[in-house]
């Protein structure tokens, strides 16, 4: 595996760059780099080398640029390095259904875009109305009890073409991302490039370009916000199936919601399951890469349409990092916040938090569980590497990590927490006015 180069977000300087990759993707970058001011174009690093080097001269390693100061951080978050579109954002097309959608399935779009949302009132309806349909009719209730009691305890594998439905939703949500995409008919790209890109062997148009480094890395994708309803969730586990399946793992829910009849199946399909402590990091010793909303419920009640509040001290979550040296990639969606509206009240909240597990009113469209037809855009920054000095001394599974550390200092875990904040405040700065955002759109992080 070629080592990581200098980024954005990581205190890690090699050099085994080849020199007969400079003119790879020269186009491409330079169209880019033309579009950005002068002070941001000094960001960019050419991409990761994706085939084994030599060690260069000392003389070269020490042209590179030291790591920026936390006081005087960089300015992208996202950048070439790890095949991020740093200045454009990128449609979303479906490798299953035609574009634009026909009408029928522009009906199936919307159906299953009103289906899923609606779980979260169902499930919990489900259990609580067997002791008050018993009053009325015993056999229904007890009926009721047996299709609960199924659902509840029958066994689920993870179901691979049930994820890719919600590549409708595409259309329906204008949905855009950062990632570069790996084209069979671009001449830049080389027979080494097509085999380590998500392990795929001349893949099929539609893959996201992966640096070597993070196709072999344990990584933590950590996606704010949260949304009443995380609708983003399901946009993720059908994007990241498609556009990157090497990355695919496992995701974290709340240990409610895996008790809830119907979106516990929903759950299961997609790999989620719970998020205590012990299955994530067990997870992850595995080498399974971890998906999670680390706002959690917290974050939930800080979403309303036209803000963007996040909840991201989350020094747990660095702990993780650190003890299993997975690299963090944080990821910011743009109208993660406005696909619904809610009714939130401070006992609302405070029994929320008390159960983990999100207890409000919400609605969308006609005050229905309808998501507002909002354009929604995932951006992706660089992957953090929570000790970059200790890149690939670490493994888990068939995944390398950095060294990991079983007890971490304070001191460690707030330095991560400082990159991680100021990633996602440089992530959301870099790409909010390309989302629709304004200006002076500010990203509020507590």
């Amino acid at each position: 595996m070629a080592p990581p180069l200098l980024d954005n977000n990581n205190r890690n300087i090699t050099c085994n760059q080849k020199e007969s990759n400079g003119h790879r993707h020269e186009k491409e970058e330079e169209e880019t780099r033309h579009e950005l001011p002068e002070s941001q174009q000094q960001q960019q690093l050419q991409p990761l080398d994706t085939t084994n080097t030599a060690t260069k001269s000392s003389s070269k390693c020490d042209s590179l640029p030291p790591y920026p100061s936390p006081s005087n951080p960089p300015v992208l978050a996202a950048t070439l390095a790890h095949y991020r579109s740093p200045t454009t954002l990128i449609p979303a097309k479906s490798s299953r259904f035609p574009t634009p959608l026909p009408t029928h399935w522009w009906f199936m779009a919307w159906c299953l875009a009103i289906a899923s949302p609606s779980l979260f009132y169902l499930g919990p309806l489900l259990l609580v109305l067997p002791p008050f349909l018993y009053l009325l009719s015993p056999r229904s209730a007890l009926a009721l009890l047996l299709f609960d009691g199924i659902l509840l305890l029958f066994p689920h594998r993870p179901w691979p073409s049930f994820r890719s439905v919600y590549q409708l939703w595409y259309e329906l949500f204008d949905f855009h991302h950062n990632l570069l995409l790996l084209d069979d008919k671009n001449k830049n790209v080389n027979q080494s490039d097509k085999k380590n890109n998500n392990g795929i062997t001349n893949p099929p148009p539609g893959i996201a370009r992966i640096s070597e480094t993070e196709a072999d890395f344990l990584t933590i994708h950590a996606m704010h916000p949260h949304g009443v309803i995380p609708i983003q969730t399901f946009l993720w586990m059908t994007f990241c199936d498609q556009y990157m399946p090497n990355l695919y793992g496992f995701g974290a829910t709340t240990d409610i919601a895996m008790r809830l009849p119907l979106l516990r199946q929903i759950m299961l399909w997609g790999t989620s399951g719970s998020a205590s402590r012990r299955i994530l990091k067990a997870g992850l010793e595995q080498g399974q890469n971890l998906y999670l909303l680390p706002g959690g419920v917290a974050e939930i009640f800080l979403s309303q349409p036209g803000t963007h509040r996040i909840k991201a001290q989350r020094r747990g979550l660095m702990k993780l990092a650190l003890q299993t040296g997975a690299a963090l990639v944080p990821i910011y969606v743009f109208g993660g916040n406005d696909f619904f509206c809610q009714l939130s009240a401070t006992t609302t909240e405070w029994l929320s938090r008390n159960v983990r597990a999100g207890i409000t009113l919400f609605w969308g469209q006609y005050g229905l569980p309808m998501p507002h037809r909002i354009r929604c855009s995932m951006v992706l920054g660089d992957p953090i590497f929570p000790s970059p000095q200790t890149i690939g001394q670490g493994k888990s599974g068939n995944r390398t990590t950095c060294r990991k550390i079983p007890n971490p200092s304070d001191d460690e875990i707030e330095e991560l927490l400082q990159r991680y904040t100021n990633a996602l405040q440089r992530l959301f700065d870099q790409y909010k006015t390309q989302a629709g955002c304004p200006e002076d759109a500010k990203l509020e992080i507590q």
